[in-house]
């Protein structure tokens, strides 16, 4: 028999009438993590970007038979 860990995600008390739902925060309840909207860092966008660079790079480099 298999334990019912229960609901995957609930949602924590509403938002007061008249802010947008976006502003909802999710609880997962097995490890207790917050949910909430939000945007990307512009820093970690930048290195996403640095990374496919350099990888374009060094497959042009390297792997190059010339």
């Amino acid at each position: 028999m298999v334990n019912d860990p229960g609901p995957v995600h609930s949602t924590m008390p509403p938002p007061p009438s008249g802010t947008p739902d976006e502003t909802a925060i999710y609880r997962y309840e097995p490890s207790g993590i917050l949910e909430r909207s939000g945007s990307i860092p512009l820093w970690l966008k930048l290195v996403a970007v640095g990374l496919i660079v350099w990888g374009v790079y060094y497959a042009l480099r390297y792997w190059n038979s010339y």
